[in-house]
């Protein structure tokens, strides 16, 4: 143990002394989020939200009185785009009730802002208050579902709520009725979620990049260096083993993401951001934390010299950083691209840790998101047990 703790404070103290070092481990990762959070702070503030529309009328189709697919012609007609524009809405709709119970599923997740359903008997209703005698027919009203405290949510049942009312005006004018015919809107809020913050979705991004950051580079620069210096070969003649050496070379790294841990929450919290740091939120760091640790070494076991491994520690951070979804989201890319975002382990570190602090509803499932970085964790330390070279 003395022995680990030797090599653990040369390590540590070679780090401090280095002003690149400090500045990449340290200082990036920070001026990364302070800069990102300044230039995207309005990031999921898009006037665009998703609405899944839900049909079930089923009288008077194809006539005069299908009042239903009046109102579904209106919402088709803003979810298309005009001069090259966004349009205001995005619409799914089917009639059947599996299409309505997938959607309130991706209402949970967040996936889309709100669900609008038409009911069975709605062109009914509406007939039979044309008339000028009583017809005692059910109430039938239509029904948004919606997040609660979710901006994209508000922003939809607005603009729902514009669309009926203008239907509604337009009803009473061409029917001759005076008081008002189409029924309530009801809001049903679904979930606790908070809205988008693009702060907070970074802020895990940047923890997930620093922990990497350190593995990749503070391994690799180190032990390649000191391996083609012939440095570890005059420590190994001394009474310390390769055990001790890595042992203290991961805990010298431990100890600096632990202080890129603590520096990015406070200077995050002071911009505003507001995550949750709980039991979930812990096992997730300290997941991300071991899942990170063997990645230097990993990549050092293919590398024959200092050069060739900077480079390649380079591929990988790059694929990882900007392909795991750390500083924006991947749910839309190209198909083609998809096969290696769900691949690697940052995007499930990231999604986890995202639904631990309350962030966002990870889109892939917790089990994934734990099994995943395991497997590369286990599959990285066991090639590189067995792979890596200590001399050349």
């Amino acid at each position: 143990m003395k022995r680990t703790f030797t090599i653990f404070k040369s390590l540590s103290l070679s780090s401090l002394r280095s002003p690149g070092a400090l500045f990449w481990t340290v200082v990036f990762p920070v001026l990364l989020l302070v800069i990102l959070s300044s230039i995207f702070s309005n990031v999921g503030k898009s006037v665009s939200v998703k609405v899944a529309v839900v049909n079930e009328s089923s009288t008077f189709k194809g006539t005069n009185m299908d009042f239903a697919s009046h109102i579904v012609e209106a919402l088709n007609g803003m979810s298309k785009a005009t001069d090259d524009k966004t349009p205001l809405l995005s619409i799914e709709s089917s009639t059947t009730r599996s299409f309505l119970q997938n959607s309130i599923k991706k209402l949970k997740l967040g996936k889309i802002d709100a669900v609008l359903i038409i009911p069975k008997f709605f062109n009914t209703y509406l007939y039979a208050r044309t008339l000028h005698f009583p017809l005692k027919v059910k109430n039938e009203s239509l029904e948004i579902y919606t997040q609660r405290n979710s901006q994209g949510s508000n922003i939809a049942f607005s603009l729902l709520d514009s669309i009926v009312n203008a239907f509604n005006r337009e009803f009473i004018k061409r029917s001759g009725i005076t008081d008002q015919v189409i029924p309530e809107i009801k809001y049903v809020s679904i979930g606790k979620n908070s809205s988008f913050s693009y702060m907070n979705f970074l802020i895990t991004g940047i923890i997930v990049m620093a922990f990497m950051t350190v593995a990749l580079f503070g391994v690799t620069d180190d032990l390649l260096v000191q391996r083609e210096k012939k440095v570890l070969r005059r420590i190994f003649v001394a009474p310390i083993n390769r055990s001790h050496y890595l042992f203290g070379m991961t805990f010298s790294n431990w100890a600096l993401e632990f202080v890129q841990l603590a520096l990015i929450l406070v200077v995050g919290m002071w911009m505003g951001a507001k995550l949750k740091i709980g039991p979930s939120a812990i096992f997730y760091l300290l997941l991300a934390l071991f899942t990170t640790t063997p990645l230097g070494f990993f990549v050092s076991s293919f590398a024959k010299s200092a050069n060739s491994g900077s480079a390649l520690a380079n591929v990988f951070n790059f694929f990882f950083m900007f392909l795991g979804g750390l500083f924006f989201p991947v749910n839309n890319v190209p198909t083609a691209l998809k096969v290696f975002v769900y691949s690697i382990p940052t995007t499930y570190l990231a999604n986890g840790l995202r639904d631990s602090m309350g962030v966002s509803p990870s889109p892939t499932p917790a089990y994934l998101n734990v099994l995943v970085p395991i497997i590369w964790a286990v599959v990285m330390t066991l090639y590189s047990m067995r792979h890596f070279k200590w001399e050349v």
